[in-house]
C-alpha cells in the first residue's frame, strides 16, 4: 500500500481506529479514580494501582506476544486482544471488589498489549517502504485521540451517572472505534516466520535502541510533566480546581496533528533532525510552562504534546522499521515506553518535591536533552531498499 493504492485510505482509517480503540480503555479509568476510591473506601495511593496495574500488564505481555504474535498472525493478533480488553472493560462495570477491579485492569492491559506489539508490524508487513513512517504516525495520532477521548467521555458520563456509567459510555466507543478498525482492515492475514531471521546479522541494532530510548525518556518526561501539573495549578498563584486542570488533555490535540505528518517531515529533512526537532520542541514547551500564567501553560502543554508525539511516532515506526522482527521490536519499544512513564512519574515527582516547579522543569530539561545525546550520538543507518522509508 502507498498514497493512491485502492487500499491506502482504508488502512489509515483502520489504524487510527486500532489507536482509538486500544487507547480509549487504556485511560477510562484515569478521571475516575476519586468516584472509584470512595465506593470501595480505599485512598489515592491505592486507587492509583488501577492506571499501574494495566501499564503493568502491557509490560509483562508485550514480549511474549511480540515473539507470538508473528505466528498467530498480526490482523488475527490485534483484533483479538482488542474483543479480550472490551469485555474486560465490561467487567469492571460488575466488579464488586477492588482487588478483582484491580486484577481486571491488569488483565486488560495484557490484551490491548496485543495492538501495542502488532499494529506496526502490520504496518511493516503491509506497506509499501515509502508509506510505512506515515501510516505509522497515523496510527500514533489515533492513540492520541483515543486517550483524550476515553478520559473525558468516561468523566462527562460519570459526572451525570456513576463511574460505571462512564466506564460503560468509554467502553462503548471504544468497541465501536474496534468494529470499525475490523471492517477496514485491508488484506489477509500476515504471519512472521521468526526462524528465517534468527541467525541474519543485526545491523540496525544501535538504531534501534536509540529508537526504544527516545521513547522511553520522553514518555517519562510527558507523563511526569502532567502527573505534576495538577499540583502546580492546584496552588499559588493559581488556585484552579480539577475542571480547569481536565481541559489540559485538551492539549493531546497538538500531538494527533504532529503524529500525522510526522513520516513528512521525516521525509523533508531526515529521521533524525525530525526526532531533534520534536524533542527540542518540547523543551521549548516545557520552558514555557515556567511562567505564571494560565494561558502561557497551556500553550506550553500544547506545544510540549506537538513535541513529544512527533519524536514518540517517528521512534515508534522506525523501531520496527530497523528490525529484522517488527513484531519484537514494536513489543520491546512498548516496554521502554511504559517502563518510561512509571520511572517519569517518580522522578518527577521527587523533583517537584525537591524543587518545585523550577526542579520538575529542570529534570524534564535533563530526561530531553538525554534523549538528544542518544539521536546525535547514535550513526546514521539506512535500512535495505525493502525497508526503507521516508
Amino acid at each position: 500500500m502507498r498514497p493512491g493504492h485502492s487500499d491506502y485510505a482504508r488502512a489509515t482509517l483502520a489504524l487510527f481506529c486500532l489507536g482509538i480503540a486500544a487507547f480509549a480503555q487504556l485511560y477510562t479509568v484515569q478521571p475516575l479514580l476519586v468516584p472509584i476510591g470512595e465506593e470501595f473506601g480505599v485512598g489515592a495511593a491505592n486507587t492509583s494501582w488501577l492506571m499501574s496495574a494495566a501499564t503493568a500488564g502491557i509490560a509483562l505481555a508485550v514480549l511474549p506476544i511480540g515473539h507470538y504474535s508473528g505466528r498467530w498472525g498480526r490482523r488475527r493478533t490485534m483484533l483479538i486482544g482488542l474483543a479480550l480488553a472490551t469485555l474486560a472493560g465490561l467487567g469492571l462495570v460488575l466488579s464488586q471488589n477492588f482487588p478483582l477491579l484491580t486484577a481486571i485492569r491488569a488483565l486488560q492491559g495484557a490484551a490491548l498489549s496485543t495492538v501495542l506489539v502488532s499494529a506496526m508490524a502490520w504496518v511493516i508487513a503491509s506497506a509499501h517502504p515509502f508509506a510505512v513512517t506515515r501510516l505509522g504516525g497515523l496510527y500514533i495520532a489515533g492513540t492520541t485521540v483515543g486517550g483524550m477521548t476515553g478520559r473525558l467521555v468516561a468523566g462527562y458520563v460519570a459526572e451525570l451517572g456513576t463511574w460505571r456509567t462512564g466506564v460503560i459510555a468509554a467502553t462503548i466507543v471504544a468497541a465501536a472505534a474496534g468494529g470499525a478498525a475490523h471492517l477496514l482492515l485491508p488484506g489477509g492475514e500476515v504471519y512472521e516466520d521468526t526462524g528465517a531471521v534468527a541467525d541474519q546479522p543485526d545491523p540496525y541494532r544501535r538504531a534501534r535502541f536509540a529508537m526504544y530510548a527516545i521513547g522511553g525518556l520522553g514518555m517519562a518526561t510527558f507523563v511526569g510533566i502532567f502527573n505534576v501539573m495538577g499540583y502546580r495549578l492546584a496552588g499559588p498563584p493559581f488556585f484552579v480546581g480539577t475542571a480547569v486542570t481536565s481541559t489540559l488533555f485538551l492539549t493531546y490535540l497538538a500531538g494527533t496533528a504532529t503524529s500525522a505528518v510526522a513520516g513528512r517531515v521525516a521525509g523533508r529533512i531526515g529521521l533524525k533532525p525530525a526526532v531533534l526537532v520534536g524533542l527540542a520542541v518540547a523543551a521549548g514547551g516545557v520552558a514555557l510552562t515556567l511562567v505564571d500564567s494560565i494561558v502561557v501553560m497551556f500553550a506550553g502543554m500544547l506545544v510540549l504534546c506537538a513535541g513529544f508525539f512527533l519524536a514518540h511516532a517517528l521512534a515508534s515506526s522506525n523501531a520496527a522499521r530497523y528490525s529484522l522482527r517488527p513484531a519484537a521490536a514494536s513489543s520491546r519499544y512498548s516496554l521502554s515506553y511504559y517502563a518510561g512513564s512509571s520511572i517519569g512519574g517518580v522522578l518527577l515527582g521527587y523533583a517537584w518535591e525537591g524543587g518545585g516547579w523550577v526542579g520538575t522543569v529542570a529534570g524534564a530539561a535533563a530526561l530531553l536533552a538525554l534523549a538528544a545525546l542518544i539521536v546525535v550520538a547514535t550513526p546514521r543507518a539506512e535500512p535495505s531498499s525493502d525497508r526503507a522509508a521516508s
